[in-house]
């Protein structure tokens, strides 16, 4: 490469971050040891490290006492403001969104993603929901995300903070109209099980939407059990049957499928079913199959917004959901920065060097820039001489 390329150092990451930050969070502090700027470095900090309040201020020399950051936190970020501070975090969202986007329609998966909560705050102020067992609780805060995947880019496009009273409809909805809002065209849209409802396919079906649901396999012997028969996969249609006599009839792509026996090597392969919902499409069920597998990259994006996400014990749910909703903001500007310092030049279409800029290394150009910026301790001092 070239001497007059650019460059990427850890204190321009940092600072990229945090004015990126700056323009959709509505935190401020002026005071004589904790500013603006010192608020949203701990916050980045906690993201980046994967860890506490208490663990970054300790371990940063020059940062704001802990405690003044909590108090900070607890007076700005506030319940009664979840829709506003939801509505700056999706712009932060948007912000980094590649221009390759805009460029032609999208799939686009919707998931939900929840995070255990074990304290024992009443659901009317905490806002958490109930779901089933997992991780020693079944009281969760869930969050739904948008998730575009186009030839290898994959970006979240916006995110929900699904209260207690949300139902999917509702859900799916805000999601959908923020998505069109950015002027992004959804081309397909990818739902999982989650989804799996009349109240959905119905409302699918009257804006006009091509999507492709996961079904559940339900009943023993009647339901869409029922359909799982046979030797080869093929096309139907069936009715599902809800409250209070409602009906809808849709177009079912059964797929018969088989484990990975043969790569895995862990049990004898056999043969097992999937069956998924046509809305407005018309696919043969082995694209149905190879369509939906597409989607489990909106997986990946929670794995790795696991390793850019705080830790909290606190019960302010704003606060909880300002770490999760940073941790996908974190993912959209490491994705930002990877295309822009690691293209590799070629004949046609230029590649990534992937391998320059990990988001592990981008994780700890932020933690190596506040260490610069604040000092960290290095040593520390016996109280007492140690006795023999």
């Amino acid at each position: 490469m070239s001497n007059d390329t650019p460059k990427l150092t850890d204190q321009e990451v940092l600072r990229y971050t945090r004015e990126g930050l700056q323009k959709h969070l509505p935190l401020q502090a002026e005071g004589y040891v904790c500013r603006t700027d010192d608020l949203l470095n701990v916050l980045l900090g906690v993201a980046a490290d994967r860890t506490t309040i208490e663990s970054v201020c300790t371990d940063l020399v020059g940062a704001p006492d802990p405690e003044t950051i909590r108090h900070y936190l607890k007076e700005q970020l506030r319940v009664e403001d979840l829709p506003d501070l939801e509505q700056g975090l999706n712009a932060a969202l948007g912000e980094e969104i590649p221009q390759r986007v805009w460029r032609r329609a999208c799939d686009v998966a919707i998931d939900f993603h929840d995070r255990p909560y074990y304290g024992q705050t009443p659901q009317t102020e905490g806002l958490w929901v109930r779901s089933r067992a997992k991780d020693g609780t079944t009281r969760f805060y869930r969050i739904a995300t948008a998730y575009v995947m186009l030839n290898g880019l994959r970006v979240t496009l916006a995110i929900r903070f699904v209260l207690p009273g949300d139902d999917t409809v509702t859900v799916l909805d805000y999601l959908l109209t923020r998505v069109k809002t950015l002027g992004i065209q959804v081309g397909r849209l990818l739902l999982d099980k989650g989804f799996n409802g009349i109240a959905v396919m119905d409302y699918l079906t009257r804006c006009g939407q091509p999507a492709l649901v996961a079904c559940t396999i339900r009943g023993r012997t009647g339901g869409t059990r029922a359909l799982c028969r046979g030797n080869k996969s093929y096309r139907t249609s069936y009715t599902f049957k809800g409250k209070h006599n409602r009906q809808f009839t849709a177009n079912l792509a059964v797929c018969r499928v088989f484990t990975t026996a043969k790569r895995t090597k862990r049990m004898k392969r056999r043969a097992g079913w999937l069956i998924f919902i046509l809305i407005h499409l018309d696919l043969s069920p082995r694209q149905a199959c190879r369509l939906y597998r597409r989607r489990f990259g909106i997986e990946t994006s929670y794995r790795c917004a696991g390793r850019t996400r705080g830790w909290t014990t606190s019960n302010n749910p704003a606060y909880r959901f300002v770490l999760i909703a940073l941790a996908f903001i974190l993912l959209n500007v490491w994705v930002h920065l990877r295309w822009l310092f690691t293209q590799v030049p070629r004949l046609g279409r230029r590649r990534l060097d992937t391998k320059r800029f990990e988001l592990t290394r981008f994780a700890k150009f932020i933690i190596r820039a506040l260490q610069q910026l604040y000092g960290c301790v290095h040593v520390i001092v016996a109280p007492a001489v140690p006795r023999p």
